[in-house]
C-alpha cells in the first residue's frame, strides 16, 4: 500500500507556497495590485471603524466648537465671501465669548478691495484738498487692517493651501514653527509641495499661526490619514490642526524626529510642548473620528455676529471656522460619511493630538505581525485541513477567521492598534478553497475506487445510497412491498460438463453479463449470482413504485435477449442457453444482514421462497417465465395466461400460477382469444367439469400459439385422476412435493 507521508506532504508543501504568495503581496505588492488590496483594506477599515464607534460621541477636557458659515449666515449677513470688516467682527465676538483658539478653514489670499481706493480710480481728477481727508478714511475702513487688527488680538491660526500647480502657486511662508534639520529630513519621505496658496501678509504676519488645510486621501478618494507635516522648499510647515494645538498648549515650536537607517530617513513623529505624536514614515496619522458628521457642537455663523451665541457656549472652546452652505461646501468622503465637511476633520484631528492615546496607530511593527499571522494561520490551516471533510474545514476556518478578526478588533479596540486584515482572511479562503477542493476530488476518485471495486458485486444504486448516506449509513432491515426475480439455466450440469473451466469462465460471464445488464436497465438490484443462478430484487434501495411491472418486463426482455445471446453463443462454437425465470411479489425484509465479519445487502422471508420454487416450477410447466397471483394483480398493463393453481413446498395455502404473455397493446386477436380460451378450460377444471375441460385443453393442446407443454399437465392429470376419489375440500390446487 502506497504511503500517505508524501501525499500528505506535498498538500502541505502547496498550503505553504499559497501562504508565501499572499505573504509576497503584504510585503512587494505593487501598482494596480497595491490599488485594489488597499481599497479593501479601506472598506475593512471603515467597516471596523463604524462598528466600533460608540453610538455617543467621546468627551475630552478640551471643547471644540465649529462656527459654521451655512445657508443661515448667508440669507443673515449677504453671500460669501464677506467682507473682511465682518470676519474681523466675528474674531472679535469669539474672542470676547472666552474662545482660547480661533482657527481658519479658509485662506485669504487676495486683498480686499479698499472703497477709498475705488472711488480715487474712478474719479482721478479728484481735488488734491480731498487726498488727505481721504487717506485718514482710507486706513479706517480698511477691511484688511481691520482683520489683521482683530487677528493680533487674538490666537488664531490661518489655513493656506500647498499646491504643485506652478499657475496658482506663490512663494511658501516664510516662517514656521516646525524646526527643520535639514540632515534629518532632506531624504524623508514627507510629501514634498512646490509652493502654496497663502493669505496676504498683512493677515500672516498678523495671526499667531499658520498651518496647512490640504486633505489626504487615499486611492479610492477616502480621508483615513492625516498629514501633520509637509515640505516645500527648505521648509516644513505643520497642518491647521497641529498648529492650533501648538498654540493651545502655547508651545514655541514643534520638533521633529527621525531616523536613518541604511541610508534612508525614516520620519517617526513630532512633539510639541510635552506631547509626543508617532506618525508613519509620511508624517500622516490615522484620523480618530469622533462619530458621523456633527459630533461636534456645530454654532451658525451669524448667530455669534448678531450675539445669540456668547460666552454661555464658547468659553474655554477651541472654534474651527468652516463653511457647509451649499455651493461652498467643503465636503469630504470619510469611514464615517461620504458628505462629511472638511472643517470636522480638522478638530477630529486636534482632538487627537491633545490625547494621543485615542489616535489609532499602525506601528513600525505592524507589518512583521501581520506576515506572523498569516504565515500561523497558513501553517495551522496546512496541518490540520489535509484528509478531512469540508465540514471539518469549514469549522476550522470560521473558527481561525473569528479568532483573527477578534484579534484584530482587540487590539483595535483596546490598544488602537490597526493591523490589515485583508491578507490573513483571502489566505484562509484561499487555503480552505484549496483543500475542499483536494478533498472533493479525493472523495470523488475514492467514490469511484469503490464502485469499480463493487459493482460488480453490489447494486450500483446500493453503492450509490452508502456513499450518500457515508457516517449515516444506517445497517438496520426494513421490511418493504417488494417484487423478486429468480432466474436459472436450464440442464446447466450437463452443459458444463462438455466445457473446460476457461470455456464453462467465458460462457457464464457473457450470459451473466447481459442477463444483468437487462436486469440494470429496469431498475432492478442484483442480490446475488449461485453459478448459474441470478437472484435480483425491485423497490430496494431505491424506491421504485411500478417495482412488479419492471421484474416482469425485465423477465420477458430476458427471454427475448437469449436470441442474440445464443446467435454468439453459435459464432463460438457453444451451446445455446435456456432458462427459466420465477416472480413473486410481497412483503420482504431488506437491509444489510449478516455477521460482524461480513454483510450482505439482500431480501428474506416467505415470498423470497415462493419466487425461489415458482422458478423451479418453469420445467414442469414447459414455460420460460412463472408469476404468483399478486404478481400478476400489480402488472395492469401486462396480459398472463393462468397456468395452475399450486400449493409449493413449505407453504400451506396455494397461490395461481401465471405465465406472462406480453404488453396488452401489443397483443393480436388470436392471442387474446386463446388467453380466453385456456381461462375457460381451467375453470371447467377447477368446477370439475372434467369432459369439457378435457376437449378444450386438447383443442388447445394442437392449435396453441403458445407452449402446450402446460395443457398436456393438465390432460394426463385429468386422465390419471378418479373424480369421485377427489376430497370433499378439493380446490383445484395441485400439491409439489419436490423444490
Amino acid at each position: 500500500m502506497r504511503s500517505l507521508k508524501p501525499i500528505i506532504f506535498r498538500h502541505f508543501f502547496i498550503g505553504a507556497v499559497i501562504t508565501l504568495f499572499i505573504a509576497s503581496i503584504e510585503l512587494f505588492a505593487t501598482g494596480t495590485l497595491a490599488k485594489l488590496v488597499n481599497r479593501v483594506e479601506g472598506i475593512i477599515y471603515d467597516s471596523r471603524l463604524l462598528l466600533t464607534t460608540p453610538a455617543t460621541p467621546r468627551h475630552i477636557d478640551e471643547s471644540v466648537v465649529i462656527i459654521d458659515i451655512d445657508e443661515k449666515s448667508m440669507r443673515e449677513q449677504g453671500r460669501f465671501p464677506w467682507s473682511r470688516s465682518k470676519i474681523a467682527d466675528l474674531v472679535t465676538k469669539l474672542t470676547d465669548a472666552g474662545v482660547i483658539v480661533i482657527a481658519f478653514d479658509i485662506f485669504f489670499a487676495e486683498p480686499e478691495v479698499n472703497p477709498v481706493t475705488q472711488i480715487i480710480s474712478e474719479i482721478p481728477n479728484l481735488s488734491k484738498q480731498y487726498s488727505l481727508p481721504l487717506a485718514k478714511i482710507k486706513q479706517q475702513v480698511d477691511a484688511d487692517t481691520k482683520f489683521a487688527n482683530a487677528l493680533a488680538k487674538s490666537d488664531t491660526a490661518l489655513g493656506f493651501l500647498l499646491t504643485d500647480d506652478q499657475l496658482a502657486a506663490h512663494s511658501p511662508p516664510k516662517k514656521s514653527s516646525v524646526l527643520w534639520q535639514n540632515a534629518e529630513h532632506a531624504n524623508s519621505q514627507i510629501s514634498e509641495f512646490s509652493g502654496a496658496i497663502v493669505n496676504i501678509p498683512q493677515l500672516q504676519n498678523a495671526a499667531a499661526g499658520i498651518g496647512f488645510i490640504n486633505a489626504h486621501s487615499d486611492n479610492d478618494g477616502f480621508i483615513r490619514r492625516a498629514a501633520l507635516i509637509n515640505r516645500v522648499g527648505d521648509k516644513l510647515y505643520p497642518s491647521l490642526a497641529l498648529e492650533v494645538a501648538r498654540l493651545y498648549v502655547l508651545a514655541n515650536k514643534i520638533e521633529t524626529r527621525s531616523n536613518i537607517l541604511d541610508g534612508i530617513t525614516l520620519f517617526e513623529g513630532i512633539k510639541f510642548q510635552d506631547k509626543w505624536i508617532q506618525t508613519d514614515e509620511h508624517g500622516q496619522i490615522l484620523i480618530p473620528y469622533k462619530g458621523r458628521a456633527h459630533s461636534f457642537p456645530y454654532y451658525s455663523a451669524t448667530d455669534v455676529l448678531m450675539q445669540r451665541v456668547g460666552s454661555d457656549e464658547l468659553e474655554g472652546t477651541v472654534a474651527f471656522i468652516g463653511t457647509s452652505a451649499v455651493g461652498l461646501a467643503d465636503l469630504r468622503s470619510t469611514p464615517v460619511g461620504m458628505q462629511y465637511p472638511g472643517v470636522e476633520v480638522h478638530a477630529n484631528i486636534f482632538e487627537g493630538l491633545m490625547h494621543p492615546e485615542i489616535l489609532p496607530a499602525r506601528p513600525n511593527w505592524s507589518l512583521g505581525a501581520s506576515l506572523f499571522i498569516i504565515a500561523l494561520t497558513g501553517v495551522v490551516l496546512s496541518l490540520f485541513s489535509h484528509g478531512r471533510s469540508a465540514r471539518f474545514i469549514i469549522f476550522l476556518s470560521l473558527t481561525i477567521t473569528v479568532a483573527v478578526i477578534s484579534f484584530n478588533v482587540y487590539l483595535w479596540s483596546v490598544q488602537k492598534i490597526s493591523l490589515p486584515l485583508l491578507m490573513p482572511l483571502l489566505l484562509i479562503i484561499l487555503l480552505a478553497g484549496y483543500y475542499i477542493i483536494v478533498g472533493s476530488i479525493a472523495e470523488m476518485h475514492h467514490s469511484r475506487k469503490i464502485k469499480s471495486m463493487f459493482n460488480q458485486y453490489v447494486p450500483p444504486a446500493r453503492i450509490e445510497q452508502l456513499i450518500k448516506q457515508g457516517n449515516e449509513l444506517s445497517q438496520s432491515s426494513e421490511k418493504r412491498n417488494m417484487t423478486v426475480l429468480f432466474a436459472d439455466i436450464r440442464s446447466f450440469t450437463s452443459l458444463s460438463e462438455n466445457m473446460t473451466a476457461h470455456q464453462l469462465s467465458e460462457y457464464l460471464n457473457q450470459y451473466l453479463t447481459s442477463i444483468t445488464q437487462i436486469i440494470f436497465d429496469h431498475n432492478g438490484t442484483i442480490d446475488k449470482y449461485v453459478g448459474d443462478m441470478v437472484m435480483a430484487f425491485w423497490n430496494a434501495p431505491l424506491k421504485d413504485e411500478n417495482h412488479a411491472q419492471n421484474g416482469v418486463e425485465a423477465a420477458m426482455a430476458m427471454i427475448n435477449g437469449l436470441t442474440l445471446i445464443n446467435k454468439l453463443f453459435a459464432e463460438q462454437k457453444l451451446p445455446a442457453v435456456k432458462i427459466g425465470i420465477g416472480l413473486s411479489t410481497g412483503d420482504m425484509n431488506v437491509g444489510d444482514m449478516g455477521s460482524v465479519y461480513r454483510k450482505a445487502y439482500t431480501v428474506l422471508g416467505d415470498t423470497v421462497n415462493l419466487g425461489a420454487r415458482i422458478e423451479n416450477l418453469t420445467k414442469f410447466y414447459g414455460v420460460a417465465i412463472l408469476v404468483a397471483e399478486e404478481t400478476m394483480n400489480a402488472c395492469p398493463h401486462i396480459t398472463f395466461r393462468l397456468i395452475d393453481k399450486v400449493q409449493v413446498v413449505g407453504k400451506t395455502t396455494a397461490t395461481q400460477l401465471f405465465e406472462p404473455i406480453g404488453l396488452t397493446n401489443k397483443l393480436d386477436t388470436k392471442q387474446f382469444a386463446e388467453i380466453k380460451k385456456s381461462f375457460i378450460a381451467m375453470t371447467h377444471f377447477y368446477n370439475k367439469d372434467w369432459p369439457q375441460a378435457l376437449s378444450l385443453f386438447t383443442e388447445l393442446q394442437s392449435t396453441t400459439l403458445f407452449s402446450s407443454h402446460v395443457y398436456g399437465v393438465f390432460i394426463k392429470r385429468i386422465q390419471n385422476t378418479d373424480l369421485q376419489a377427489l376430497a370433499k375440500d378439493w380446490n383445484g390446487a395441485f400439491i409439489h412435493t419436490k423444490k
